[in-house]
């Protein structure tokens, strides 16, 4: 009786469901070196919990107020931290294990590749 009253709390902490995260690093393959990273949850309706922008290995501070992600193709705005200016833009479709597609930055798009990290 008393090891059923240790290993019942065991059991049902590994019945709890799991809270899994997951991300996407994206880079671009030529001038200016662009790089995103995104951080979110695997539960319906999870927002980004992280995101970075770096353009050419200096920070620059944005928000990401608008986001999708499917099987099929990921999407992504990053504003200024006071949502005034839209700072880059992400448009990509899954090719095999990874998202291909292209990113607008200052005017210009360029074509960036992002992978799960």
């Amino acid at each position: 009786m008393r090891s059923l009253l240790i290993a019942l709390p065991v059991f049902a902490m590994l019945a709890s469901p799991a809270h899994a995260t997951g991300g996407f690093v994206c880079r671009t393959a030529s001038e200016p070196a662009i790089e995103i990273a995104l951080g979110f949850g695997h539960t319906a309706g999870s927002a980004l919990f992280a995101h970075r922008l770096q353009v050419d290995g200096r920070d620059v501070p944005v928000e990401a107020p608008q986001w999708w992600l499917d099987d099929g193709e990921l999407r992504l705005v990053l504003t200024d931290p006071q949502a005034n200016e839209r700072l880059a833009v992400v448009k990509a479709v899954r090719e095999g294990d990874a998202y291909d597609g292209s990113v607008l930055y200052q005017g210009r798009h360029h074509w960036i590749r992002c992978r799960e990290s």
